[in-house]
Parts: structure tokens; sequence; C-alpha cells
């Protein structure tokens, strides 16, 4: 199967070889093609630059101070692949069009292509009524001089005529458009259009490519557009812009951690002052001024200790109960929670600090949003999702806070029993001072926060800085040359091939050998060209015709086909009628007959001879229907061949009422017998197999048959035929010939 397959591709391939010259224009025309197209194509080019960004790192073992530091909002935005996800947003690149101004784009319109006039148009466009309803429209302005131009509708028709900086009236909406005298007029039209801010903030944030680079916190910035020095522009403000909203982020969240601060630093002061108060006052009523004993400092520093912890957690559970406050308070619902660090655990210091970003990002879209719009009810959602968490941890925290003070607290009574001998004034001293010294710590704790949370907000730290400038490719990304001419050579060729596979697919008629030999197991003995003319139509000796060598090549392969040392007696038939089976008869024969071997031409075709006509120019005399009736001698029907010293031939005779029941008699065994030992070669013209039983009876004298089809009539499906005959042994040694096949260049002419 296979082997049939590449014969078939093979043969298909010399057919499109054969046919080259279709593939000239076709390839011409492509290529033409190609070259309009990318001419029209816009240039796409590709900015590339680096940018650094400041990665915040965590520590899993900071103090609860510690982590309360890192927690404000002066430090860093988050992880990077977060930032990363913030720069490609579209919400951050619609500020960048906002600042730039690039949602209204002018263009210089061409005859192959159109042309960016970024920062170079000679006309701007100064004021619109109405910039929304102004959306997707398009002003086409020609310039006539410095002072008026004209409006151009789609259909390349005058609209208006205005002058530079006067308000004129259009598709329902007010413009104003003026000359910039910093750039000359060009020639042609200038076509001004305005771009949905959201939809173009989409385009260009999916065409934003972030790279890290080298597991670094340096990202590779690319952009790609036709106008190059806007995508530069566009990179360098990103990175602006993006700072000033992380800045402001910052800035909200640090005033609410130093209100925070503030208002526990009035709330500690007051206690500071009401426990310095009772020891001035103790002190003055008893007039203790020195210590009671070494045995009880021990005793007093161990109770020291407890208390101050126990002042820490008493002061934890405050702030978590200001917290518990703040979030209960509907006025609070959705404001920033002041940030309190580590001090109510990892998991409720992460959900507070999740809850806090997603207040920023919903005030920042209630700025140009209604409450109403979807992104503002998914934060929302959000928020009222979080808020019970939050509550539900600082329950749980303070529940984890009570037992602990219920510990300390058995402590200290125990300890304090130790100390019942020690005198009541210096006792109750010792106490205050504990306290005392518990508020002070406390409240310088407090303020270095507040100095530190003020200088991080006094602090523009740049979250985000370029490391190397924007720049765009030396060439162009897009359209490629090449490609575009590669497309249109393979489009060229793929045409005509696929004209040509079409007819080959549609075709059933057998056209070329290639195609017999890959569809029939039956050996091929050659092809025979179409004659053209009806004169010469037997080879003859010294012709160099293509007819001539077309059957001496068959000749020499009809040696190989025959069985050595055995009758030669060649049977020819076809399929159908007019195949060209009585042509190929008499050829073969006359082929055979001038390499001097004593040939003999059989008419055995009862029901419609032609042979006898092809030989002589005449309608068939008396024959073999005549011999095997009786009424003649086979020796006065055998006549020789006029032109061929050893070629004869037999005629049919008078057509006969039973040809089959004549060629089952026992005189047609006969006359084979004879014709067998007086001739080296019989060539029998027999019926087409499809039509009578004839050639099936003669089967049994042939050594040899010659199975003939015909080109461009004889269907594919047909050699199925002549296969299933030889396989169920109905023809002694088939063999098939091409008949009117087209000839190639290598038989040279043919008449």
């Amino acid at each position: 199967m296979d082997n049939k397959n590449d014969m078939l591709t093979a043969g298909f391939v010399l057919k499109c070889i054969r046919n080259w010259y279709w593939y000239i224009p076709a390839v011409l025309i492509a290529v033409a093609i190609a070259h309009l197209m990318y001419m029209q194509a816009p240039r796409v080019w590709s900015v590339t630059g680096s940018i650094v960004v400041q990665e915040e790192k965590q520590n899993a073992a900071q103090l609860p101070e510690e982590a309360m530091m890192t927690g404000l909002p002066f430090n860093n935005r988050g992880s990077l692949n977060r930032q990363m996800q913030e720069l490609r947003s579209r919400s951050l690149m619609e500020k960048v069009i906002d600042s730039l101004d690039i949602d209204i784009v002018y263009w210089k319109e061409g005859r192959f292509r159109d042309e960016e006039l970024y920062k170079t148009s000679p006309i701007l466009l100064s004021k619109v009524a109405d910039r929304r309803a102004a959306d997707n429209l398009s002003l086409r302005v020609q310039a006539l001089d410095d002072t008026k131009f004209e409006l151009i509708d789609e259909e390349d028709e005058k609209a208006l005529e205005g002058k530079f900086g006067e308000p004129f009236d259009y598709a329902g909406n007010s413009f104003i458009i003026n000359r910039d005298s910093a750039h000359p007029l060009v020639d042609g039209i200038i076509r001004i259009e305005f771009k949905v801010p959201r939809e173009l903030a989409s385009w260009f944030s999916g065409r934003l490519q972030l790279r890290r680079l080298m597991q670094s916190n340096v990202l590779q910035v690319s952009l790609s557009a036709p106008t190059p020095e806007k995508l530069q522009d566009i990179i360098q403000m990103m990175v602006k812009v993006y700072n000033i909203v992380a800045q402001e982020e910052k800035n909200k969240v640090a005033d609410k951690s130093l209100q925070f601060i503030n208002d526990r630093l009035v709330s500690l002061n007051a206690e500071l002052f009401s426990v310095e108060g009772q020891e001035a006052n103790v002190r003055s009523a008893t007039e203790v001024i020195s210590d009671a004993g070494q045995s009880a400092e021990r005793y007093f520093e161990q109770i020291t200790s407890a208390e101050k912890e126990l002042a820490q957690l008493r002061a934890a559970k405050t702030i978590l109960l200001n917290l518990y406050n703040f979030l209960s308070d509907p006025a609070n619902r959705y404001e920033l929670i002041p940030n309190s660090g580590e001090i109510a655990g990892a998991s409720l210091s992460g959900l507070i600090t999740n809850y806090n970003r997603i207040v920023i990002q919903r005030k920042g879209q209630l700025e140009h949003a209604t409450l109403q719009h979807p992104i503002v009810q998914d934060l929302t959602k959000n928020l009222d999702n979080l808020r019970p968490s939050i509550l539900s941890g600082i329950n749980l925290t303070l529940s984890d806070i009570e037992k602990k003070e219920a510990d300390l607290s058995q402590k200290t009574a125990t300890l304090s029993r130790k100390v019942q001998s020690t005198p009541f004034a210096q006792k109750r001293i010792k106490e205050i001072s504990r306290q005392a010294s518990v508020f002070n710590e406390m409240v310088l704790y407090m303020l270095q926060k507040r100095e530190e949370t003020a200088i991080g907000l006094a602090t523009q730290v740049e979250s985000v800085r370029i490391l190397d400038d924007p720049i765009p490719g030396s060439v162009p990304d897009a359209p490629s040359r090449t490609q575009y001419y590669a497309i249109a050579l393979l489009i060229g060729m793929a045409i005509p091939t696929g004209i040509f596979l079409a007819m080959d697919k549609l075709n059933t008629k057998v056209s070329s050998s290639e195609e017999v030999k890959a569809l029939s197991k039956v050996p091929f003995l050659g092809e025979v060209a179409f004659a053209k003319s009806e004169k010469a139509q037997l080879v003859q000796d010294n012709v160099r015709s293509v007819n001539s060598e077309m059957f001496r090549i068959i000749r020499t392969n009809l040696h190989f086909l025959l069985p050595p040392g055995k009758d030669k007696v060649i049977m020819v038939t076809s399929n159908e009628s007019g195949d060209g089976k009585t042509f190929i008869t008499g050829n073969l024969g006359a082929t055979i007959a001038i390499t001097n071997k004593k040939t003999v031409l059989l008419e055995l075709d009862l029901r419609k001879p032609k042979l006898t006509e092809l030989l002589t120019g005449e309608k068939p005399g008396a024959g073999i229907t005549n011999y095997l009736v009786g009424d003649t001698d086979l020796e006065e029907l055998i006549k020789p061949v006029k032109g061929y010293d050893h070629l004869y031939q037999i005629s049919s005779g008078p057509t006969p009422p039973n040809p089959a029941e004549l060629i089952l008699s026992d005189k047609m065994d006969k006359l084979f017998e004879y014709l067998k030992n007086n001739f080296d070669y019989v060539i029998v013209d027999t019926p087409p197999v499809s039509l009578v039983t004839d050639t099936f009876l003669l089967n049994r004298f042939a050594s040899a048959t010659v199975f003939v089809i015909r080109a461009n009539k004889t269907k594919k499906e047909d050699l199925k035929v002549i296969d299933e005959l030889a396989e169920e042994g109905k023809l002694h040694s088939p063999a098939i010939i091409l008949n009117s096949a087209k000839p190639s260049k290598r038989y040279g002419y043919y008449y």
C-alpha cells in the first residue's frame, strides 16, 4: 500500500512539474498581492526597558512591636507578583492615558497606510463639549491654510468648512480645533479619532509584557504598537503614576495609624499621670523614702515582672477592644482599620491588611464610579465578608488574653501573700512605682512609633523606578517582508497544486502509467501514444516514431512476461469496446514480426471484427467461422500481411449466430494446435471481457493475456476488475497496456 501511495505521489509531482507554466503567473500574482498587503500593513515597534520594584520581605521571627513597625504603610507595597499585576492593571493604564491625554489620536491618511502624528500634528483639538458622546467618532480634517479647514465625511465629500480656534457643531457635538504653528501643515487629510479610554487602556495593558530577570526584583518591560515615541512615554508615565498611587495609599493608611497612636498616647498619659499622683500622695502621707529589705526585694521583682506582663496583656486587650468598637461602629463600616501590627496575631493582622487593601481599592473606584457599579459592589461584598472574620478573630484573641490575665493574677496574688510582712506603705509605693514604670515604657514606645510613622509619611519612597530607559528596536517587529513573500510563494505554489489535486481527485478515469502501476497489481507492459493520424498505423521496420518505440518497449517487456519454453500464444482483450485492443493487436504482431519471428494474427472477435480492416483496409471475407463449420480448410485462410515478410493473419469470417459454441468446438483446439506448430507467435484479438464470455473460453489456449485500457476513458475502478480476474485465474499471465497515453518528452515527437 505504501509503495502504491508513493507511486501516486510521484505521478502527481511529475504532473505538477509538467504544468510548471501555471505556477509562474500564480506566484507572480500572489507576490504582487503580498507586496500590496505589506505596504498597507501598519509598522509595529517594540519598546523595551527595565524597572526596579521595591519588594516587601516578611520575617517570621519579628517581635510584635517590630511586626507592628513593618506593617506600617511607608514600607513596601507587597510581593513582586502582586505589584506586577497592579502594573498590568487596566485601572492604572487608564490613569496613564488620562495623564498623557492619548485617548485622542491624530492620523495622517496615506495612500497605502495611515501614519500617527504623535506630538507632531499641525492641528490640535482644544475643546469638545461632550467627550463621552464623542467616543469612537472620527473627524477627517483637511487644512486649507493657516486659518481655515474643511471637514470631510467618509464618502470624501465636504461636510463643512470652519476656522481654526472657532467652535463648530458636528455629529450632535461641539468642537474647537486649533492650528499648532510649531508643526507645518501636511498635504492630505488628518483624521482625529476619539478612543474609548477604558477600551484603549485594556488594549495597552493587554500588550504590556513584564518579565522577571534572574529571580531578582528587576522587571523587563516591553510594549508594542505602531508609535514607538508614544510607547516610551506610556512606560515612563506608568512608573510615575504607579508611584503616585502607591504613595497616596501609603499616606491614607499612615494617617489612620497616626490617629490611632495619638489617641492611645492620650489614654496612656492620663493613666500614667494618675499613677504618679497616687505615688506622690502615699509618699507624702507616710514619708517613706527607702526600701524595707532585701528579703522582700526578690518577691517584688517577680511581682513586677508578672504585673508588667499583665499590663502588656491589658494594653493589647485595650487595643483589641478599640479595634472591635471601631469595626462595630456603622460610621466606620468602610473605613481603613488602624494597623495594630502583630499584637493581635499573624492571621488577624493579615486579615486587617487585606481589609485595608480592599478599602483603598473601593475608595479608588468610587472616585469615578457609583455604589451600583459591579466592581464597587464586589469590593463591598468582600469587605462585608471579611468584617465578621476579623471580629471573630478579635473575640478569640480576647478570650486567650483573658485566660492569660487570670493566670498572671493568680501568680501575683501568690507572690503578694509572701510579702505580707512588708510594711504597707512600702508595699503600696512599690506597687504604684511598678505601674508607673509600665505606663512610662508604653508611652515611650508609642512616642517612638509616632515619630517613625510621621517620618515615613513625610518621606516619598518610590515603589518602582526606571533602571534602563525604554528604547525602541532598530527595525519594526512587524510586518516581516520575508514572511509576507514566503507566504505568498507558498500560496502561489499551493493554488495550482490544489487545482491539480482537485482535478486529480475528481477525475475517475485513468490518465497515466503511474496511476496504472499504483492502482493495479497486474504487471504493466507499457503505454502507447495517441495516434493523431490514421496513416501508417502499423509499426514499420526502420521507423523511429513515438509509437514504434513504444511498441518495441512493449515487445521487450513481453519476453519477460511469457513463460520460457512454452507456446507463445498471446491473447489481447479489453474491458469495453473502443479501448483500442485491435490496434494494439495489429501493431504488437507487426513489432514481433519485424524481428524475423513468424507471427500470425487471429481475428476472434467474432461479433465485431475490426482486425482485417486494420490490416488490409477491407471487410473480412472467408475466415475462422468458415473453418469451424467445415466450409474450408485452415491453410486456405492464412493470408500474409502486405509489407511484412513474417506476419500473417486469419480473418474472422461471417458473424455467426453462436460464437461461444464455435469456440468450444473441437476444431478450435485443432486450429490452435496447428498454429502453435507452424508459427513462433500466435496473437489473438478477442472480444471485451465485460460484454461476452468468449475471452474466458479462449483462455485455455493462451500463454499470456494482454489487457488493453484507454487513457481518459477507462475508469480507475475498472482496474479492480482486472485484478479480480487475475486473482481468480480466469486469465493466464495477465498484463496491462495503456493506450492513447500522452507521451513524455523523452520520446521526441509523435505523429
